[in-house]
C-alpha cells in the first residue's frame, strides 16, 4: 500500500535479498497494521549518530506507513541485563540499575530530541524475566538445549542458520572469534563453537533469578524472541536494527523463534541499517569515535540533522562529515523561509495529506522504493524551487518527524 494511488512500499529483506511489498498484518478492524520490532539500545552509555541514524530511520518507515494508510505498532527493547551495562557499572561505581535507568532517560530524550516516535511498548529485560524463562523452558522441552557450564541452544537443531548473514559456518566462527564471543568449546562446556546461551549464572554483584536452568540471568538472544512475542505475537512484520545485528544476535533469534513456536518465517521481512563512519572508522563506543545528538544539535536544528541523516540510504554505510550537516540546516531554512512566505501573518501550510504536484508524487515515488529518502530529498529540493510551501511541508514531516514542527 502506498499513498493515495502510488505504488505499494516496498522494502528490501535481508534474508531474501530482494524487494517485496512491505508486509503487514490485520489490525483491529480489519485494517492494515505493521507489526515493527526494532533491537533497542544497552543503556550503558550516551547515544551516538550511529545509533539515531538506525532510529531516525525506522521512525521513517513508520511516518510513511502512517501517511500510506497503515497503522503501526512499534515495540522498541532495551537490553538492561548484559556484560556491557553490568562492566560499566563496576567500573564507575554506580548500581547497575541506576546507570541503565539513566541511559534510558537520556536515550528517550535524544529520540524526543531529534523528533522520533517513541515506541508503544519499551519492554526491559529486567521486567521481563518471567516470559524469557518460559521460552527457553519451552525450548528445553523440544529437546533444542543441553545443559553445560550455561544452558545453550544446540544450534545444529535448526538447518537454516547462517542463512540471515549470509555467512559459511567459517566466517560465523571467525565473527563469533574476533568480537570475543566464541567462548569454550569442550567438556563441561558448549558442544559446537556456534552453540549460544539461552541462560547463564550471574556473577556475584549481577542480578540473578531462580529458574529450573539454576539461579542467573537471561543470554543476550533469548530476551528479543520473547519480549516481540509478548508484544507482537509470534510472527512479525518487519523486524530491524543494524547491520552488526545481523550476526549474531538476530540470526539466533530466528533460529530460536522458529523452534520455539514452528511459525515460519518468524518476521516477515529483515531490515537493516547500515553503519555510520566518522574518522575513517565505524562509530562505536568501543572505539571512542562518537559524534552524539547532542552535539550535533548544539550545531543545527533537529530538522537538519533528521534531513542529513536522510540524505543517506538506510541500508548503506556512509561516513558522517560536519559539512554535510551545515548543508542539511541551509536546505531546512529554505523551507522555513518558504513556509513563512506561505504563511503571511496567517497559520500557514501545516500538510498532513499527500498534496498535489510533481514534486509531491516523485517523493512519494521515492519512498515507495524502499525508503529512497536521498531521492526524497532531491524532490524536496524541487518543492522548495518551485515555491510550493504545502509539498515541502509535507516531506519535511515526513522525513523529520516531530522535529519539523520546532
Amino acid at each position: 500500500m502506498g499513498a493515495r494511488g502510488q505504488r505499494p512500499i516496498r522494502v528490501f529483506d535481508t534474508l531474501t535479498q530482494r524487494l517485496g511489498p512491505l508486509p503487514v498484518s490485520s489490525g483491529e478492524g480489519g485494517g492494515p497494521l505493521l507489526k515493527l520490532y526494532v533491537c533497542g539500545i544497552t543503556p550503558y552509555d550516551s547515544g551516538h549518530l550511529g545509533h539515531a541514524f538506525t532510529f531516525a530511520s525506522f521512525d521513517i518507515l513508520i511516518r510513511w506507513a502512517l501517511a500510506s494508510g497503515v497503522g503501526v505498532r512499534y515495540v522498541q527493547n532495551v537490553t538492561d541485563v548484559d556484560d556491557p551495562l553490568f562492566e560499566r557499572a563496576r567500573r564507575d561505581g554506580v548500581r547497575w540499575n541506576e546507570l541503565a535507568e539513566r541511559e534510558v532517560r537520556s536515550f528517550r530524550s535524544d529520540l524526543a530530541s531529534l523528533g522520533c516516535r517513541l515506541p508503544d511498548v519499551m519492554p526491559r529485560v529486567s521486567e521481563e524475566i518471567p516470559a524469557i524463562l518460559a521460552a527457553v523452558e519451552r525450548l528445553a522441552a523440544g529437546g533444542y538445549g543441553y545443559a553445560a557450564d550455561a544452558y545453550y541452544f544446540d544450534v545444529s537443531r535448526y538447518p537454516g542458520y547462517g542463512q540471515l548473514s549470509h555467512r559459511s559456518r567459517r566466517s560465523m566462527v571467525r565473527k563469533l572469534r574476533e568480537e570475543g564471543l566464541l567462548g569454550v568449546v569442550g567438556p563441561g562446556a558448549k558442544r559446537s563453537p556456534l552453540d549460544f546461551p539461552l541462560w547463564r549464572a550471574s556473577a556475584e554483584d549481577e542480578p540473578a533469578w531462580p529458574s529450573a536452568f539454576g539461579p542467573g540471568r537471561p543470554g543476550w538472544h533469548i530476551e528479543c524472541s520473547a519480549m516481540s512475542m509478548r508484544h507482537l505475537g509470534e510472527q512479525v512484520d518487519v523486524h530491524g536494527g543494524g547491520r552488526d545485528l545481523a550476526f549474531s544476535h538476530h540470526e539466533s533469534e530466528r533460529a530460536q523463534s522458529e523452534c520455539l513456536t514452528g511459525v515460519v518465517p518468524f518476521a516477515r521481512a529483515w531490515m537493516h541499517t547500515g553503519m555510520v563512519r566518522y574518522e575513517g572508522r565505524k562509530m562505536s563506543k568501543s572505539l571512542g569515535n562518537l559524534v552524539n545528538v547532542s552535539q550535533t544539535l548544539e550545531r543545527v536544528p533537529a530538522a537538519a540533522v533528521r534531513l542529513y541523516l536522510a540524505s543517506h540510504r538506510y541500508r548503506r554505510d556512509w561516513s558522517f562529515r560536519w559539512e554535510g550537516l551545515d548543508r542539511a540546516a541551509r536546505l531546512t531554512e529554505r523551507v522555513r523561509n518558504l513556509q513563512e512566505v506561505a504563511r503571511g501573518g496567517g497559520a500557514g501550510p501545516t500538510a498532513t495529506a499527500m498534496p498535489r504536484g510533481a514534486a509531491a508524487r516523485e517523493f512519494a515515488a521515492a519512498l515507495n522504493d524502499d525508503l529512497d529518502t536521498p531521492r526524497g530529498i532531491r524532490a524536496l529540493r524541487a518543492a522548495v524551487r518551485d515555491r510550493d510551501a504545502a509539498a515541502a511541508t509535507w516531506m519535511l514531516g515526513i522525513l523529520a518527524g516531530d522535529a519539523a514542527l520546532s
